[in-house]
């Protein structure tokens, strides 16, 4: 038997809504770059623009894009210690053999091809279980009563689908900046839809941890471990 303590995720969760909000934000400024790009040389071609107009288009991409990299990679990273550490708090109310995956699968789904498509949503759907009363009763597959999970995760893969689709325009030689515009601002509407979400799903996971946080889990709790 192993002895964990409960331990607060709210200012994680903070931290990972601000992430997520920023880069909702960089992602109107790609949309805007995007666009730009493709409006200059359009005016560039019909000689209403001209080189410092382009060099300037592409200076502003690439100080949209640098940021934009780097808040993407601190929002997914604080995010999965967000849930990693809300799972080891969900094990504290309901033993880890009623998770459909192992811990280990809380940080490897994010990065493992073809089962990432669904493994990371069954473990937040396991773990919002673990701390919503009117759910802890139901079967595994039917966890997501209201379809709030349903939506925050749909539209996370339609982001992720979305940035492939524009990365995919974006390198082909005889790409056509006004689809790349298009599809960027697309995809800039779905990151808006799935930042929101997500900020409301950490605000609810959150409140819920805190909500069903028994007294006695002020201190260290055992935690079951099979054959133990």
């Amino acid at each position: 038997m192993n002895i964990e303590p409960f331990r607060p995720v709210r200012g994680i969760g903070v931290a990972a809504s601000v992430l997520i909000g920023l880069q909702a934000v960089l992602s109107i400024l790609d949309g805007i770059s995007s666009q730009r790009t493709a409006d200059v040389v359009k005016a560039y071609a019909e000689g209403n623009a001209t080189m410092e107009d382009a060099r300037a288009a592409d200076a502003f991409t690439l100080l949209v894009a640098i940021p934009t990299m780097f808040v993407t990679i601190a929002s997914g990273v604080t995010f999965i210690v967000w849930i990693y550490r809300s799972r080891r708090n969900a094990e504290r109310v309901t033993y880890g053999a009623e998770h459909r995956h192992g811990r280990g699968w809380v940080i490897g789904s994010w990065i493992t091809p073809i089962v990432g498509w669904w493994f990371p949503y069954q473990i937040v759907q396991d773990v919002w279980r673990s701390f919503d009363p009117a759910q802890q009763d139901r079967p595994l597959q039917a966890r997501d009563k209201n379809g709030f999970l349903t939506a925050w995760w749909t539209a996370f893969l339609l982001m992720s689908w979305g940035d492939r689709v524009v990365m995919r325009l974006v390198l082909r030689d005889d790409a056509d900046l006004d689809t790349v515009a298009t599809a960027t601002w697309v995809t800039t509407i779905v990151t808006i839809i799935a930042a929101v979400l997500a900020v409301v799903l950490i605000k609810r996971l959150t409140d819920l941890q805190d909500q069903t946080r028994p007294q006695e889990f002020s201190g260290p709790v055992p935690v079951h471990v099979p054959g133990a």
